[in-house]
């Protein structure tokens, strides 16, 4: 680091949130940034979420609290009188971020909204992170992560089909929201930068869960097909196959892949086949394999066989043999088998915290993301209840001229000018349009493919940046052959994954493989300031286009790759997809129903929520950069980075040596608490009640049945005690209902209630989607009009604006010889060379 600074050593972020937010402030205390969190005089509620340190409910004790509260001051200020007020006026006026997860217009009935503060402080940004967003019909509907789950269509693809869809068993929702509060905020800060201009991020926690839904939206589109849930299996070409398979001592994950990867499952079946287990599997031409031309009969054939095999072995004994052989098959982890995981040792990745009011040191959850120069870093644990109220108050009443009262003071630019010296500007983005957003100017070279990487830079070009996405017709990207196709037509330029994934992008054809490839990728990386590849490690360096070799060309580039695992470490070059990450990274483990195996989200959940971390990290260090000058690698693992989602659990076990398990729509703190059943073919709604006041209000709107009076039922701890029959006798109660008419029943009830809702139903029919704008329609020259999600995060003065994702190869003259500066001759040169296919 340069004179000790950090990635955000300048900024102070005043964090009002609660559990809905928590996390999306960590991030930016880790990065380094000064944030402060602010709870009422009693503590903010969070504190009472469990799991607790030696299983003693107590507010300085929740290992929830801990997780998402690290590199955190903490004063208490009781906002709803004058002098609470006026004090957070005063911390707001030296401020750069707000955070905030309070109902929409609470802040604003206390003089306190974003209008009033821009007033005091013009550079203040103010991230507003709800369930629903600031705006539309739904915005001040009550909601729990089992509702949003819901709405947002996770739930409706998850568990079993015999029984209710299923959530995740943590709380994931506002975890997704927070990392998109992140990204939103550091593109607004950026923003900042160019025009000194602060501005409101508003968020919404449904729309960042829909976002999740990878080509859910497409396949409505394209060919109105509902996903199902189909519990461990999913459908491969014309019939179905595991993606979760029992073993000896639990459950693996493999799903079974044809074209390119078919290749992958050799190894595997060669393994069988020494044990003398292979049987029909050896007939198969895995290097030729279209999973569409497999009859049905012999994919029952292959299920068995894979099964009975897998059933031989054990977790562990399939692991070492997936990692020798190079086979695409990973362990459903417990959290005792994730803290024992010997990739993220030998990374280094657990992070020792001193917890001096407990005399006790406590192994964290560590780096969401590894940067080179400005290391993500837990500078703190996380603060007891007002712990630097006397502190923070000092810094606030020091005279002008104290260094502490300086080094709060927001970081703008002092002339714009200062952008165009980090920035080479464009007349255009090469999408013909003039520059007018957050990151125009921002230039992006995109060797990436599938998801992850794809996903980084979308986010980039959508909010501005010029993003030259590297592809090749000699070995195209899998999202360009797979389905959905417009119109079921397979054709390179005609698949809604690709089209999805790759808004706002320029694509150059270029074959990295020919010999002449490295000099036209040498002239793309001195083109670029950030270079983002997400291929196994090694590839790109013998490609000659590593780390070392890019900050030769140019020493201020900044690089970032991502992979499964990282770049370092014995597992790093094992071959996985998202799909098997959910089960190294525990979420199959905590997904379905105590009673039975595991099943899985029937997404590659961390494919969707991983590049948050890379673009929040890539923001920072380009600030970073304009500040000091220098570049940075930045090695994004998946694995890593979906684990911060669990850090409560992972805790739970180091702490208290218990592993939490599935426990299907379950939670300690609610009852109901559950989806149920309602009118019409798999129709559900979510009901959430926590309180005493609630459960009330509940019975009350079902009309007080006599069962509502059973001792049984008259506390939390009496419903969670006879929570089956409950649930029984609320959806006999529901089933009378349409799911829709049931939600809107309940809110009006002040209930949180939330229908299950289908890919169908939140494209097209949802109305707080649609007043949102969630879903543009952007036109194609191949496909024409077509669906593309917006961003879940709102910003209010530099908004995002979508384009179509190009053909194969559409920009290539116009990249080599506008942006590279290639004359005619040396273009027509590659061009007849074959390096440009």
């Amino acid at each position: 680091m340069t004179g000790g600074e950090t990635t955000l050593s300048p900024y102070r972020v005043l964090d009002l949130t609660d559990e809905r937010g928590l996390l999306c402030g960590m991030m930016y205390g880790d990065l380094g940034a000064d944030v402060i969190k602010i709870e009422p005089p009693g503590g903010d509620p969070a504190r009472n979420i469990g799991p607790f340190y030696k299983n003693v409910p107590h507010p300085e004790r929740s290992l929830y609290w801990w997780a998402y509260n690290t590199s955190k001051r903490g004063i208490t200020l009781d906002m709803k009188n004058s002098h609470g007020q006026d004090t957070f006026k005063r911390l707001a006026k030296s401020a750069d971020f707000i955070i905030e997860s309070f109902p929409p217009g609470h802040l604003d009935s206390l003089g306190l909204g974003y209008k009033a503060l821009s007033h005091i402080n013009p550079g203040i940004i103010m991230v507003s992170i709800t369930p629903y967003g600031q705006t539309g019909p739904f915005k001040d509907f009550k909601a729990s992560d089992l509702t949003l789950m819901a709405m947002g269509g996770q739930m409706y693809v998850s568990g079993d089909q015999d029984r209710p869809p299923v959530r995740i068993s943590v709380s994931q929702a506002y975890h997704l929201g927070s990392t998109h509060a992140a990204v939103g905020g550091m593109i607004a800060l950026h923003h900042r930068m160019k025009t000194g201009e602060g501005q409101h991020v508003d968020v919404s926690i449904e729309e960042a869960v829909v976002r999740i839904a990878s080509t859910d939206p497409a396949f409505w589109e394209y060919s109105r097909t509902i996903i199902p849930r189909l519990g461990a299996f999913r459908v491969r070409g014309t019939f179905m196959l595991r993606d979760v398979w029992p073993c000896k001592d639990g459950q693996v994950t493999m799903r079974v892949l044809g074209g390119t990867f078919g290749r992958l499952f050799k190894p595997l079946v060669d393994w069988m086949d020494e044990e003398g287990m292979a049987g029909p599997l050896k007939q198969v031409n895995w290097f030729n394999l279209d999973m569409f031309s497999v009859y049905s009969e012999d994919a029952v054939k292959w299920q068995s066989t894979f099964a009975e095999f897998f059933l031989k072995h054990t977790k562990s004994d399939i692991y070492k043999q997936a990692l020798k052989r190079r086979i695409p098959v990973m362990p459903c982890n417990t959290p005792r088998e994730i803290c024992q995981n010997e990739q993220l040792a030998a990374r280094r990745y657990w992070h020792k915290i001193e917890h001096p009011e407990l005399g006790i040191q406590v192994a964290y959850p560590g780096v969401h993301c590894g940067l080179s120069a400005t290391p993500w870093r837990i500078s703190r644990r996380a603060p007891l209840i007002g712990e630097h109220n006397a502190e923070v108050m000092a810094e606030l009443n020091a005279s002008p001229s104290d260094p502490r009262a300086k080094s709060s003071a927001p970081g703008k630019l002092d002339k714009v000018g200062e952008l165009n010296k980090l920035y080479e500007h464009e007349e255009h983005n090469g999408l013909g349009e003039p520059r007018t957003d957050a990151l125009e100017g921002l230039k992006v070279a995109d060797i990436t493919w599938q998801l992850t990487g794809p996903f980084i830079t979308k986010y980039l070009g959508d909010f501005g940046a010029t993003v030259v996405r590297v592809e090749s017709l000699t070995k195209p990207d899998i999202t360009r052959t797979s389905v959905p196709y417009r119109g079921e037509k397979p054709a390179i330029n005609n698949c809604g994954s690709f089209v999805l994934f790759n808004s706002s992008k320029l694509s150059m054809s270029l074959n990295l493989t020919h010999p002449r490839a490295i000099e036209v990728a040498n002239k793309l990386v001195a083109w670029a300031d950030v270079l983002v590849t997400s291929f196994a490690p090694g590839v790109v360096e013998k490609w000659g286009l590593g780390y070392e070799v890019a900050k030769k060309i140019n020493p201020q580039i900044i690089m970032l790759s991502t992979s499964v695992q990282g770049q370092t470490g014995p597992h790093a070059t094992h071959p996985g997809f998202g799909w098997n990450l959910n089960g190294l990274a525990g979420f199959n483990n905590l997904t379905g129903w105590p009673d039975r195996d595991c099943v899985a989200p029937n997404i590659a959940y961390t494919d969707f929520f991983a590049p948050w971390f890379g673009v929040t990290s890539l923001m920072a260090a380009l600030d970073y950069r304009r500040r000091t000058g220098t570049g940075q690698f930045i090695d994004l693992a998946q694995l890593e980075a979906g684990l911060s989602f669990l850090t409560p659990v992972l805790l739970d076990y180091m702490l208290n040596n218990h592993e939490m398990n599935r426990r299907g729509n379950a939670s300690d703190r609610a009852a109901p608490h559950n989806a149920y059943p309602c009118k019409g073919h798999d129709r559900w709604c979510t009901i959430a009640v926590y309180t005493e006041e609630e459960w009330r209000a509940f019975c009350k709107a079902m009309g007080n049945p006599a069962w509502t009076g059973d001792p049984r039922f008259s506390t939390l701890a009496n419903r969670k005690a006879n929570e089956a029959e409950l649930d029984s006798l609320v959806a006999e109660w529901t089933i009378n209902y349409v799911a829709e008419e049931l939600m809107l029943y309940l809110q009006k009830h002040q209930i949180a209630a939330g229908v299950v809702q289908s890919n169908a139903d939140y494209t097209d029919n949802d109305p707080q989607i649609k007043h949102r704008g969630f879903f543009e329609t952007v036109n194609h020259p191949e496909l024409g009009d077509c669906y593309h999600h917006a961003w879940p995060a709102h910003l209010s003065k530099s908004p995002h604006h979508l384009k179509p994702a190009p053909l194969l190869g559409e920009h290539t003259e116009y990249v080599c010889t506008q942006l590279l500066g290639m004359g005619d001759e040396e273009f027509t040169d590659f061009l007849a060379s074959g390096a440009l296919e």
